[in-house]
């Protein structure tokens, strides 16, 4: 099995050579993942280390006993193969919103501490999504006249926002996902995740069309951060760089963290294919605010038959 691309954004600082083959291996990161490593990001260690103390304190303190007193958590262990819902998934999360406003003001138990922390780590992250979102445009050639909007000047004003989850150990993982299948709606994710115990898992489909391979992404090492193309960047590209199904499987060993930042196009952003020559294939143009909206029903399904259903009904 291939190594998941490690991309090392140093090298966009270095000389033109250096810059060149930073740029080439973001590129086949983008077209033949989907999904990559980033190191030496501009995401600080120290507020990394922040933010995972919060998740896991926040988690101990306020999701733990709700979690296990849920119906899926107590009725696991006697569940036999059929009597767990399809769409439960194994996962404590909750949501906060950066941009336009910021929710965090929404939970009064996320002390002001870290409160500072998550802001300063979510500026530090959206500056690294813009980074990337302008590597993206130049490698696809988007920003010419002739070819359209650049990805960060589609997505304005950008939506940004962080699902926080943890997955605990799950006693009968056989019955049960972390979280099912699924591509993201957006744009850019960035994922700081658990340094000790794995359980995500991306499709890699290649081109033999025998359905392709689940990769799992181990955890994380050196300080780096996880990315994956959402389905606006695969529309906007006409398909070069596409989102990929990932997935989170249940395990029986420790609990996983997991912090998803999204930065997506808002809800008024109109998203189309860049080129013409691409527009049959894919749906747009489309308020962003209507993909979502149809996506929350359809999640989980077949993103494809998504984009033909979002192009009848929207454009």
């Amino acid at each position: 099995m291939d190594q998941i691309p490690v991309i090392d954004l140093k090298g966009l600082a270095g000389d033109d050579d250096e810059r060149s083959r930073t740029m080439a291996k973001l590129h086949e990161a983008c077209r033949d993942w989907g999904f990559f490593w980033v190191e030496n990001h501009g995401v600080e260690a120290a507020l990394m280390e922040d933010v995972k103390r919060f998740v896991y304190a926040h988690y101990e303190d306020h999701l733990e006993k709700k979690f296990y007193a849920s119906d899926l958590a107590k009725n696991l262990n006697h569940a036999i193969a059929g009597d767990v819902s399809g769409e439960a998934d194994w996962e404590a999360t909750y949501f906060i919103q950066h941009r336009p406003k910021n929710t965090a003001a929404s939970f009064p138990d996320i002390p002001a501490a870290a409160r500072h922390a998550l802001d300063a780590y979510i500026a530090q992250t959206i500056s690294l999504a813009e980074l990337l979102a302008d590597c993206i445009s130049l490698n696809l050639g988007l920003h010419t006249a002739a070819a359209g909007a650049a990805v960060r000047e589609a997505f304005a004003p950008p939506f940004v926002g962080t699902k926080f989850a943890m997955y605990p150990a799950c006693p009968r993982p056989e019955l049960v996902w972390g979280l099912r299948a699924h591509t993201d709606a957006g744009g850019i994710i960035l994922l700081l995740q658990d340094d000790a115990v794995g359980g995500l898992e991306f499709l890699r489909v290649g081109g033999g069309g025998d359905g392709g391979e689940w990769v799992p992404v181990g955890p994380t090492k050196g300080g780096r951060m996880f990315v994956n193309i959402g389905d606006q960047v695969e529309v906007i590209s006409g398909g070069a760089y596409r989102s990929v199904v990932h997935r989170v499987a249940a395990g029986t060993e420790g609990r996983r963290l997991s912090v998803a930042t999204f930065y997506n196009p808002g809800p008024d952003a109109v998203i189309s294919p860049a080129t013409a020559t691409v527009a049959a294939e894919y749906p747009g143009p489309y308020r962003y605010g209507d993909y979502l909206e149809y996506y929350q029903g359809t999640k989980f399904g077949d993103k494809d038959a998504r984009f033909k259903a979002v192009k009848k009904l929207f454009g």
